[in-house]
């Protein structure tokens, strides 16, 4: 509880020196903007309008510069999200230092759950492209590189970098005042978390039995309604021991990362050579109305897509715990997201 005390109590000498972390962050991240807008306008047209056509048939770069373009359009989500968990450390780092708080950023003061929560984002979104590429098809991945080792080292720190984004974002917003957003608590009877978790059984099941996109309305919370109910029941962090004692802001927060994450994702994924696409048929006309490659009405899918991946990590988190690994460090208070 150490945390809250510090929240609560008389505030420490205040430290208001911005961590390297910070300006790293931001610098990264632009130096990826102004190198793909700026300096590889044939991979810049080519991510715009040639999807399904190989990306070696671009032009070759030129000079120096264009060979760190080129490879910036290849690399953009992985080197921008790392660029973006660096941002979030040192948001949260000069937030502590202002208010005389202990560390707030997990990748310092709780870095077995940052790496934790790395890996189970991997674990993650590895299932949501089995279930895609296998069954749905909603989604489809274009000018990946050629060479494996870099392929998978985009996909290992892209996918890495997926929960902690939407979990240190969550952490942020909480700290920045969500976290007070309590009332009366609800009751939610054990037959109707018995309940929860049946529904979340069938919705996982749905998209492997329907066998295509519209599965989409399913997947993104399966994992939500299945888990949560047992994290509750374990006395694990959870969505349901949050509603029950009238706290809001975790939810709230979780939501509003993951849309925060989802319109960076969008952002930079749309002018990258290693890029996505989405296939949406069921949505019919709706389709055509898109921020980025996404259907806005796709985008919702990511406001409860940040709860699932962090009901997942309570999860794996409590089994560890049960069969005797302590893998993470334990959250000093119900205000905190990791």
């Amino acid at each position: 509880m150490a945390d809250a005390q510090m929240m609560e109590g008389e505030p420490q000498l205040v430290n208001k020196a911005r961590p390297m972390t910070l300006w790293i962050g931001v610098a990264v991240i632009g130096f990826c903007e102004v190198m793909l807008l700026g300096i590889d306008a044939p991979a810049r047209d080519w991510a715009v309008v040639g999807v399904g056509v190989s990306p070696d048939d671009l032009p070759a770069p030129v000079g120096l510069a264009g060979q760190a373009a080129r490879w910036i359009a290849m690399n953009m989500t992985p080197v921008c999200w790392v660029g973006y968990l660096l941002l979030l450390d040192g948001l949260l780092t000069v937030l502590a230092r202002r208010r005389g708080w202990d560390e707030i950023s997990s990748i310092r003061k709780r870095p077995n759950r940052f790496v934790f929560a790395c890996l189970t984002s991997i674990s993650v979104w590895c299932y949501f492209d089995w279930v895609n590429f296998y069954f749905m098809d909603a989604w489809r991945y274009h000018g990946l590189p050629a060479d494996a080792l870099s392929r998978y080292m985009g996909y290992f720190i892209a996918f890495a970098a997926i929960s902690p984004g939407m979990f240190l974002t969550a952490q942020w917003l909480n700290q920045l005042g969500f976290a007070r957003l309590r009332t009366t608590g609800v009751r939610i009877p054990r037959a109707v978390q018995v309940g929860v978790l049946l529904l979340g059984i069938a919705f996982a099941v749905y998209p492997l039995v329907k066998g295509d996109a519209i599965g989409n309305l399913t997947l993104w919370v399966s994992l939500m309604f299945l888990l949560d109910p047992i994290n509750h029941w374990l006395g694990a962090p959870s969505i349901i021991g949050d509603w029950r004692a009238g706290r809001w802001g975790r939810t709230l927060s979780l939501m509003a990362g993951g849309a925060i994450c989802g319109l960076c994702w969008e952002l930079w994924n749309y002018l990258a050579i290693a890029k996505w696409t989405y296939h949406l048929p069921f949505v019919g006309t709706l389709e055509r109305y898109r921020y980025f490659e996404m259907p806005w009405i796709g985008f919702q899918g990511f406001l409860p897509f940040a709860i699932e991946c962090w009901v997942v990590l309570n999860t794996l988190d409590a089994v560890a715990r049960r069969a005797g690994l302590r893998v993470t460090e334990p959250l000093p208070d119900d205000s905190h997201v990791m």
